[in-house]
Protein backbone atom coordinates (compact mmCIF):
# COMPACT_ATOMS: atom_id res chain seq x y z
CA UNK A 1 0.00 0.00 0.00
CA UNK A 2 1.77 3.26 -0.90
CA UNK A 3 2.70 5.71 0.34
CA UNK A 4 4.72 4.10 2.60
CA UNK A 5 7.37 4.07 5.27
CA UNK A 6 10.58 2.63 3.82
CA UNK A 7 14.08 2.79 6.07
CA UNK A 8 16.99 2.89 4.71
CA UNK A 9 19.67 0.37 5.67
CA UNK A 10 22.54 1.56 3.48
CA UNK A 11 25.06 -1.13 4.30
CA UNK A 12 22.47 -3.95 4.88
CA UNK A 13 21.56 -2.56 8.75
CA UNK A 14 19.50 -0.40 9.87
CA UNK A 15 21.12 1.86 12.76
CA UNK A 16 20.26 1.02 15.76
CA UNK A 17 17.51 -1.67 14.93
CA UNK A 18 17.72 -5.58 14.91
CA UNK A 19 15.55 -6.79 11.40
CA UNK A 20 12.73 -8.45 13.95
CA UNK A 21 12.45 -4.70 15.42
CA UNK A 22 11.99 -3.06 12.73
CA UNK A 23 9.53 -5.82 11.16
CA UNK A 24 7.81 -5.70 14.56
CA UNK A 25 6.83 -1.75 13.59
CA UNK A 26 5.18 -2.93 10.85
CA UNK A 27 7.96 -2.11 7.82
CA UNK A 28 7.43 -4.46 5.05
CA UNK A 29 9.98 -2.82 2.53
CA UNK A 30 13.57 -1.45 3.18
CA UNK A 31 16.35 0.31 0.98
CA UNK A 32 19.56 -1.32 0.19
CA UNK A 33 22.28 0.50 -1.37
CA UNK A 34 23.82 -1.01 -4.66
CA UNK A 35 27.33 0.81 -4.76
CA UNK A 36 28.09 0.73 -0.86
CA UNK A 37 27.02 -3.09 -0.66
CA UNK A 38 29.40 -3.80 -3.52
CA UNK A 39 32.28 -1.75 -2.02
CA UNK A 40 31.56 -4.04 1.63
CA UNK A 41 30.94 -6.43 2.05
CA UNK A 42 30.93 -7.16 -1.85
CA UNK A 43 28.65 -9.09 -3.51
CA UNK A 44 31.11 -12.35 -3.30
CA UNK A 45 30.19 -12.37 0.71
CA UNK A 46 26.44 -11.28 0.08
CA UNK A 47 26.36 -14.70 -2.89
CA UNK A 48 28.12 -16.70 -0.16
CA UNK A 49 25.44 -15.44 3.07
CA UNK A 50 22.77 -16.55 0.34
CA UNK A 51 21.62 -12.68 -0.68
CA UNK A 52 21.39 -9.60 1.39
CA UNK A 53 17.91 -10.83 2.93
CA UNK A 54 20.25 -13.41 4.55
CA UNK A 55 22.67 -11.37 5.20
CA UNK A 56 21.02 -9.26 7.55
CA UNK A 57 18.01 -11.16 8.72
CA UNK A 58 15.14 -9.58 6.99
CA UNK A 59 12.40 -11.53 5.63
CA UNK A 60 10.43 -9.22 4.05
CA UNK A 61 10.69 -6.54 0.60
CA UNK A 62 14.02 -5.13 -0.32
CA UNK A 63 14.40 -2.39 -2.58
CA UNK A 64 18.08 -1.61 -3.93
CA UNK A 65 19.23 1.51 -5.89
CA UNK A 66 21.17 1.68 -8.79
CA UNK A 67 24.12 3.50 -7.29
CA UNK A 68 22.78 6.68 -9.21
CA UNK A 69 21.99 8.77 -6.04
CA UNK A 70 26.06 8.39 -5.25
CA UNK A 71 26.92 10.29 -8.30
CA UNK A 72 25.51 13.08 -6.48
CA UNK A 73 26.45 12.41 -3.24
CA UNK A 74 30.10 11.18 -4.15
CA UNK A 75 30.50 13.25 -6.83
CA UNK A 76 33.80 14.62 -5.81
CA UNK A 77 35.09 10.62 -6.17
CA UNK A 78 33.33 10.36 -9.56
CA UNK A 79 33.99 10.90 -13.22
CA UNK A 80 31.12 10.29 -15.60
CA UNK A 81 31.92 8.35 -19.25
CA UNK A 82 30.38 7.21 -21.86
CA UNK A 83 30.16 3.66 -20.24
CA UNK A 84 28.65 4.91 -16.66
CA UNK A 85 30.65 6.10 -13.61
CA UNK A 86 33.92 5.79 -12.72
CA UNK A 87 33.97 6.16 -8.55
CA UNK A 88 37.34 6.14 -6.74
CA UNK A 89 36.40 3.95 -3.75
CA UNK A 90 36.15 6.84 -0.47
CA UNK A 91 37.97 4.09 1.31
CA UNK A 92 40.38 2.53 -0.23
CA UNK A 93 40.85 5.19 -3.54
CA UNK A 94 40.72 2.19 -5.81
CA UNK A 95 38.48 2.57 -8.90
CA UNK A 96 35.01 0.89 -9.76
CA UNK A 97 33.28 1.29 -12.99
CA UNK A 98 29.55 1.29 -12.56
CA UNK A 99 27.65 0.77 -15.54
CA UNK A 100 24.08 0.31 -16.11
CA UNK A 101 24.09 -3.54 -17.06
CA UNK A 102 27.05 -3.99 -13.55
CA UNK A 103 24.30 -2.38 -11.10
CA UNK A 104 21.61 -4.39 -12.22
CA UNK A 105 24.04 -7.48 -12.25
CA UNK A 106 25.11 -6.36 -8.86
CA UNK A 107 21.15 -5.90 -7.68
CA UNK A 108 20.23 -9.55 -9.27
CA UNK A 109 23.20 -10.62 -6.91
CA UNK A 110 22.32 -8.40 -3.67
CA UNK A 111 18.65 -10.33 -4.05
CA UNK A 112 16.83 -7.29 -4.12
CA UNK A 113 12.59 -7.79 -4.77
CA UNK A 114 12.88 -4.45 -6.69
CA UNK A 115 15.66 -3.01 -8.48
CA UNK A 116 16.19 0.54 -9.99
CA UNK A 117 18.20 1.55 -13.26
CA UNK A 118 21.20 3.18 -13.22
CA UNK A 119 20.24 6.89 -15.21
CA UNK A 120 22.17 10.00 -15.82
CA UNK A 121 20.73 12.33 -13.14
CA UNK A 122 22.46 15.06 -15.54
CA UNK A 123 23.90 18.72 -14.41
CA UNK A 124 20.28 19.59 -13.62
CA UNK A 125 20.27 18.35 -10.46
CA UNK A 126 23.97 18.83 -9.50
CA UNK A 127 22.86 22.65 -9.63
CA UNK A 128 19.97 21.68 -7.35
CA UNK A 129 21.52 20.20 -4.96
CA UNK A 130 23.99 22.85 -5.15
CA UNK A 131 22.04 25.36 -4.37
CA UNK A 132 19.83 23.66 -1.32
CA UNK A 133 23.25 23.20 0.76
Amino acid sequence: MLPTFMPVATQAAIKGLTAQQVESLGVSLILNNTYHLNLRPGIQTLLEAGGAHKFQGWNKNLLTDSGGFQLVSLSKFTTITEEGALFESPFTGEPTMLTPEESISIQHAIGADIIMQLDDVGPYIFRFIATKH
